[in-house]
Order: C-alpha cells, then sequence, then structure tokens
C-alpha cells in the first residue's frame, strides 16, 4: 500500500482543497460579485454540480440548506479516509459511514443553536422586526420556536418561546457530544 500513498494523499489534498471552493462559493452568495465574471462561473460549474446532488439526499431544514455544509463534511472526511488508507491503515467502514453522519448531524445542531442563540438575542433587544436580519433570522427559526409557543408562559421581554428551544437545543447538543464517543466507539467494535 505504501506505493499508493502518493495517489491517495494526492486525492485528499485535491478533495481539502474541493472542500474550500465550495466554501468559498457560499461566500460568494453573501457578497455581489457579479455572476457574469469568469472566475465566478468557474467556481459554479466545479461546484454546483455536488451542491445539487447533495441537495437531491438532504433536505432543507426550517428554510435552511444545510447541503454545503454536508459537502464540505464529506470532502473532509474522505480526505482523512484516503489518507489513512495511503499510511496503510484499512478502517472500518461502519465507523467511517458512523463517523460522517454524526459530524454531519453535530455541525447541523450546532449551527441551529446559533441561529435560535441570535434569535434570542434579538428578541432581548426589541429590534425591528422588519429588519432584514430580523425578520430573516425569526423565518428561519420559527420551525424550531413553534413547538414551544403554547407550551411556555410569555416573558415581559424577550421570546420565551426562543428561550426554551434554545434550552432544549443546547441540551440535545450536549447529548450529542456526549454520545459520539460512545457511538463512534461502539462502531469500530463492529
Amino acid at each position: 500500500m505504501p506505493a499508493l500513498a502518493p495517489l491517495f494523499d494526492g486525492i485528499a489534498t485535491l478533495l481539502n482543497v474541493y472542500a474550500l471552493l465550495i466554501l468559498v462559493r457560499v461566500l460568494l452568495t453573501y457578497v455581489r460579485t457579479g455572476g457574469g465574471h469568469p472566475l465566478v462561473q468557474g467556481l459554479r460549474m466545479l461546484v454546483d454540480p455536488v451542491l445539487a446532488v447533495v441537495r437531491r439526499v438532504v433536505p432543507t431544514l426550517g428554510g435552511l440548506d444545510f447541503s454545503p455544509v454536508v459537502a464540505i463534511i464529506l470532502c473532509y472526511e474522505l480526505a482523512q479516509l484516503l489518507t489513512g488508507l495511503g499510511a496503510g491503515a484499512f478502517p472500518n467502514p461502519i465507523a467511517a459511514i458512523t463517523s460522517i453522519v454524526l459530524t454531519v448531524a453535530q455541525t447541523v445542531l450546532v449551527l441551529i443553536v446559533i441561529l435560535v442563540f441570535v434569535r434570542l438575542v434579538i428578541s432581548f433587544l426589541h429590534a425591528d422586526p422588519w429588519h432584514p436580519l430580523v425578520f430573516t433570522t425569526r423565518a428561519l427559526t420559527d420551525v424550531f420556536v413553534a413547538p414551544f409557543r403554547r407550551r411556555v408562559p410569555r416573558l415581559r421581554t424577550g421570546d420565551s418561546a426562543a428561550v426554551a428551544a434554545f434550552l432544549v437545543l443546547v441540551v440535545a447538543l450536549v447529548a450529542v457530544e456526549w454520545l459520539f464517543p460512545i457511538i463512534q466507539a461502539g462502531a469500530n467494535r463492529v
């Protein structure tokens, strides 16, 4: 296997660069770049086909498109797998798949917790509800906050449903952080 190590390392490097290209593509959606620029068009031609495939598999959650996050994690995990293969390690395929699924779930949960936290801070600041940032944050997090709306008493200041949602999401995140090594250890034994 050492003879194939440079090949595996080269492919792993390409996957890491591709993950960075996905990140640049996502960041460019927030900046007015003029879609006609040749570099932007080239980047779209490289990245968009993979994102389209991931979008077919990963549904949007609360109006959020997590396909770039999933694609970046897949690139990094595959690169790590190839690097291990190049070093002569033969990873357990069940452990590798479990690691990818758990990493995606953990990352998505962290992003949701951050969004609900931003909503919570905005609610305590009494920001203009029609400001684009406030409106977008509320629209993105409504699906996570709505289940608490009727069950949680209202506060005088702030969004009590967002407080409850944030607490539940943080508990879920802590549970995932705690369970991650246990599940991974079990997958490694299979």
